[in-house]
């Protein structure tokens, strides 16, 4: 793989330290531009003369910015464009498909491969890019010292837009968080969001089990320091890019039982399903007693994760179609 200039324009630390520092890893050289500032970013662009932009993602900085700047940019500079979608399935007509129509990339990127054909009906060259693991982030877990939290959440409410997320809550962290189990969450809006969640879930959670937000490059610590990491999901046909970090980092986890999940894990092998209240209570009250299984289990959901959910492995495979639109590009752009 020749290495490549790559603008990385994205302020989120879990892109940034997961595609990005996966691209660093294959030999690409990065600048990251975190700063949504329109001055800084073309000035950025002219000192460092990449040969891709990538973005990712549409948030609330990037719907409040002029994205229309950047396709004149990639213009200008000659710059091959990246959009990785990861809002995709879920969020394809209300999010995705208004950042594409404003940014207007050479090719998409979508966490969702029935997105691939909707973009290519729209004249829109794309590729399948699932979340994956970055191993360099998230190192193996240990069976040395002692795992302080009994059982753990990791994750914002997202509960803005009626997903399946509000289902896989239900199945798995409320019935813990009613029971005598010591429970931990860490992430944003759930003391915010008191009010939704006890007209949701019947119950808000205790402020004893809420520890706020955590860095993403702090996780790595919750889940190796947990005995149960529960794996909530957003949609029955896709997986959270925090699942392929908790099974890949080796830690145990509860997750609720989706068509995706089963296919890509096995049940009892490298992870736990559960698909109703009473069998996660059950499921997690067995294996807080059982650490060699959580040990074991956790460490088959590791070794198939490096073998087949890793950033690198992924790019690998979609690199030499970007080889190829790059030759286009500059053929083009020096004509």
């Amino acid at each position: 793989m020749e290495p490549r200039k790559i603008f990385f324009l994205n302020h989120l630390s879990c892109y940034i330290n997961s595609l990005g520092d996966a691209l660093s890893q294959l030999g690409h050289k990065l600048y990251y531009q975190s700063s949504w500032n329109q001055q800084e970013i073309e000035a950025a662009i002219a000192y460092f003369r990449p040969e891709v932009l990538i973005t990712v993602g549409y948030d609330k900085p990037m719907a409040e910015f002029p994205l229309e700047v950047i396709p004149d940019w990639c213009e200008k500079y000659g710059l091959l464009q990246i959009y990785w979608a990861t809002e995709d399935k879920i969020h394809f007509e209300r999010l995705s498909q208004k950042a594409v129509q404003r940014l207007n990339p050479d090719i998409v990127w979508t966490i969702h491969p029935d997105c691939v054909s909707m973009y290519r009906e729209k004249g829109i060259m794309s590729e399948f890019l699932n979340f994956a693991f970055n191993p360099r982030l998230f190192p193996e877990k240990r069976d040395v010292g002692p795992e302080q939290y009994d059982i753990a959440f990791v994750g914002t409410t997202h509960l803005e837009t009626r997903t399946y997320r509000y289902e896989s809550l239900k199945e798995l962290l409320f019935p813990l968080v009613a029971s005598p189990e010591s429970v931990h969450v860490w992430g944003g809006n759930w003391k915010e969001n008191a009010a939704l969640l006890k007209h949701e879930f019947g119950m808000a959670l205790p402020p004893s089990c809420i520890h706020g937000f955590l860095p993403y490059k702090r996780t790595v610590r919750v889940y190796h320091d947990s005995k149960i990491m529960l794996g909530v999901q957003n949609a029955r046909d896709q997986v959270t890019q925090r699942t392929f970090e908790i099974l890949g980092c080796g830690a145990f986890m509860i997750a609720s039982r989706t068509e995706e999940l089963e296919r890509l894990f096995e049940h009892g092998k490298e992870i736990v399903y559960s698909s109703e209240p009473d069998e996660t209570l059950e499921l997690a009250r067995y294996y807080l007693k059982h650490p060699e299984q959580r040990t074991a289990i956790g460490r088959m959901a590791r070794t198939k994760v490096l073998s087949r959910h890793t950033f690198s492995r992924e790019l690998e495979r979609l690199w030499p179609n970007v080889e190829q639109l790059l030759k286009e590009k500059r053929v083009s752009f020096y004509d």
